[in-house]
């Protein structure tokens, strides 16, 4: 079994399955289909990718990439022919693509930069026009001596 946890906080357990066993099962569902494996550089492992082959002359289509909304890949499950049933062209669904959930995650932290830089800029900008700095107490004198000769400070 693996646990695998969802952006939302969900956690799923699924039957943990090797390639071969994939491969046979999506050859089952689909012949055109296959399991491809590309290395990822960013997360140090195999980012797993669903492809149906469109043809002698044209590249593998894309139908499904097997990784979080964050980009993180997942470890291959059952989920992934869970995700195939859901894409297929003859059923009602949405699914976003590699190029849309990589925009998507791009986006959410470019807002976060910005939220974090407004936080920033919130905690040092003073509230109240000068800063608050600790006056000395030969400040407080000085301004007494002029307060007494009459010069308003």
């Amino acid at each position: 079994m693996i646990h695998r946890h969802l952006e939302n906080g969900l956690v799923l357990a699924e039957h943990g399955m090797d390639s071969a066993a994939l491969e046979r099962e999506l050859r089952r569902r689909d012949p055109l289909l296959s399991l491809q494996g590309w290395p990822s550089s960013e997360h140090r492992c195999i980012l797993w990718r669903v492809v149906r082959e469109a043809g002698p002359d044209r590249p593998p289509e894309t139908v499904a990439v097997w990784q979080s909304e964050s980009g993180a890949p997942y470890p291959l499950s059952s989920g992934l022919l869970d995700l195939v049933d859901r894409l297929d062209r003859n059923s009602r669904g949405s699914y976003r693509s590699a190029e849309e959930l990589d925009e998507a995650r791009r986006a959410e932290q470019a807002a976060q930069l910005e939220r974090d830089n407004a936080a920033l800029a919130d905690d040092w900008t003073p509230k109240h026009g000068r800063p608050v700095l600790p006056r000395s107490q030969a400040l407080r004198i000085s301004r007494d001596k002029r307060r007494a000769r009459g010069e308003k400070v």
